[in-house]
């Protein structure tokens, strides 16, 4: 999954924020209890209020977590 979230975050670089957490991290334990993520890789995409707007367990291809991504994606008005 690394080589497809590197291209993601080159991707949406500047316009939307990547975090990564590694669930073997005892404190990352607490965020991943507050979001119900159990299964490993989890994806969250939160809008720009920090709702979860799209989760994803499991493998998931550039193109699912692009579409979810654009889906929240700020718009800028010209």
């Amino acid at each position: 999954m690394a080589p497809i979230v590197d291209g993601l975050e080159r991707e949406f670089e500047g316009q939307l924020k990547i975090i990564r957490l590694d669930a073997d991290v005892p404190a990352n334990e607490r965020i991943q209890l507050s979001y119900g993520m159990r299964g490993h890789p989890t994806f969250l995409i939160l809008d720009e209020a920090g709702e979860v707007s799209a989760q994803f367990i499991g493998q998931q291809t550039a193109v699912t977590l692009r579409e979810a991504m654009t889906a929240v994606q700020p718009t800028t008005s010209n």
